[in-house]
């Protein structure tokens, strides 16, 4: 009550508690199978149901000795139990919230405390009865609480290393941190999908998951699975990116449709992170590929429309590469367009990714591809007809020098471009 009345309204939170979508306000009645779903479910939280059996008969054993219990805090801790049991079923909600039973949680831990008390007790009595072994009776409730501790000790020790295990994992970095750095400053905004169960259908929600980057990268509404449809499917829907589990990758890189997307980014398992374990596709292939090394830098492929132009028109195209180092100091792409006699009748240089912040000195995974911005070629209105050449390379724009290959070429030959007269 504290908190209704005083805290919630402090924190100036909204006139109406929202706590599961109601389908329509009227009341229902839960049948017993619907409650003993949700009790089930919560049960197994802490023990298994079989002991369960055990805790209630030690409850029941409490009528024994009720001058030793406070029965009226007890019937309160029963009452309260089961109108939460079936209080949150009284309106009709769409599916079931396990999230409605956090506080029904500590009323069952103090209810399977009292069901050992009873146990406690009845193992006291019976040592007294016994004589056996000869002492105090303080200190036969020590020797029976022991007892009881020692079992329940032991048959938690399984479920404690995993809340331990668990407690660690918690402690080790997040990889959606990462995802969200990677996202803003390495793909331009477009939707994405993941699967609903996932763990990614927040990360990039400023209201839920707390992304704080520049760019936006919102969910496709309503679709969630990457298997499910074609691709054409997700992408008349808008959706350009898709976040998956990495592990089907372990057994078939083309699980994802690789020959028809682009894997871009991959968060494999590691010790040194508690996940999750996740891959970033593109859901457009590389239209062309292409090997050509410039320095540490690689040219994977490039897209590009048209080929076919005429003068005054425009050459749109986009480049991948892979790193297999950073550069010592950020480099910029040159695009030139050259004709036979290999002067430039065209170029358009700039930062190769969309955002400046992903400069060429944190190219850092070497399988990671990395996607170019789309550049724009203007011709000239007054450029011959004839078949050019579109080269690119990376240069220091502070020295001027150019990253070159193996060979002391400085530039990759990305495509020809033939150019017709104007109408």
């Amino acid at each position: 009550m504290f908190w209704l009345l005083v805290l919630y309204p402090t924190l100036d939170a909204p006139d109406e508690i929202y706590l599961f979508p109601v389908l329509e306000l009227r009341l229902t009645v839960p049948s017993p199978q619907t409650l003993w779903e949700g009790l089930s479910q919560l049960l197994l939280v802490f023990q298994p149901l079989e002991l369960w059996l055990l805790v209630a008969i030690g409850g029941a054993i409490l009528w024994r000795y009720r001058g030793q219990v406070n029965g009226i805090a007890l019937f309160t801790v029963i009452l309260s139990t089961l109108a939460w049991l079936v209080g949150t079923h009284l309106l009709p909600t769409r599916g079931f919230h396990l999230r409605q039973y956090f506080g029904m949680g500590a009323l069952l831990a103090i209810l399977y405390a009292c069901g050992l008390t009873g146990w406690l007790f009845a193992g006291r009595e019976a040592l007294a009865r016994l004589r056996w072994p000869v002492m105090a009776a303080s200190w036969r409730a020590l020797l029976v609480g022991t007892a009881l501790t020692g079992l329940l000790a032991g048959q938690l020790l399984p479920a404690y290393r995993e809340s331990d295990a668990l407690a660690h994992n918690f402690t080790l970095p997040d990889r959606r941190n990462d995802l969200m750095r990677y996202m803003d400053t390495s793909l331009e905004p477009g939707k994405y999908i993941t699967d609903r169960n996932s763990p990614n259908h927040k990360t990039l929600n400023r209201a839920w998951g707390g992304y704080t980057g520049i760019h936006d990268y919102p969910l496709a509404q309503n679709e969630w699975n990457l298997l499910k449809k074609p691709l054409e499917v997700w992408r008349s829907h808008g959706a350009v990116y898709a976040i998956v589990p990495y592990e089907p990758l372990l057994k078939d890189p083309d699980f994802y449709f690789l020959g028809e997307t682009t894997l871009l980014k991959s968060y494999p398992p590691d010790p040194n992170f508690r996940g999750p374990d996740m891959a970033v596709l593109r859901l457009y292939p590389i239209e062309k590929p292409l090997e050509a090394q410039l320095g540490s830098i690689a040219y994977k492929g490039y897209d590009i429309n048209p080929s076919d132009v005429s003068a005054g028109d425009t050459v749109v195209f986009r480049l991948y590469w892979t790193a297999v180092a950073p550069t010592v100091k950020p480099h910029q792409v040159f695009n030139h367009l050259l004709n036979s006699d290999g002067d430039i009748a065209a170029q358009v240089d700039g930062i190769p990714l969309w955002d400046p912040r992903r400069d060429t000195t944190t190219w850092d995974d070497p399988k990671e591809t990395l996607l170019g911005r789309n550049y724009i070629l203007n011709l000239p209105a007054e450029l011959p007809a004839g078949r050019y050449s579109l080269i690119s390379g990376f240069y220091d724009p502070e020295t001027g020098l150019r990253l070159v290959a193996a060979d002391g070429v400085d530039h990759a030959h990305i495509s020809d471009i033939v150019v017709s007269v104007s109408d």
